[in-house]
C-alpha cells in the first residue's frame, strides 16, 4: 500500500523539478552541447601549442642522446659480463 502511494508523489515532484529547469533555463539542452564543442576547441588549441613547444625545445633531442648513450653503456656491461 505504501508504495501505491509514493509512485503518484514521485511522478508529481519529478514534474514540478522538471517545470522548475524548463523555467531557469529553457534552452539548456541546446547550451550544452555548444559549451562542450568550446571545451573541445580550447583544449584542443592548448595541446596543439604544447606539442609546438615541445618540437622547439631541444628536450627531445636531449633524451634521445641520454637513451642512446645508456643502451651502449648497458649494451657494453653486458658484452664484458657475458664474455
Amino acid at each position: 500500500m505504501r508504495l501505491i502511494l509514493s509512485l503518484p508523489v514521485l511522478v508529481v515532484v519529478l514534474a514540478m523539478v522538471s517545470e522548475v529547469a524548463t523555467q531557469t533555463d529553457p534552452d539548456l539542452s541546446s547550451s550544452i552541447p555548444n559549451k562542450l564543442k568550446e571545451l573541445g576547441s580550447a583544449l584542443e588549441e592548448k595541446v596543439r601549442a604544447a606539442i609546438e613547444h615541445i618540437k622547439q625545445s631541444d628536450f627531445p633531442a636531449k633524451t634521445r642522446h641520454w637513451f642512446s648513450e645508456t643502451y651502449s653503456k648497458v649494451k657494453e656491461k653486458l658484452k664484458t659480463t657475458f664474455s
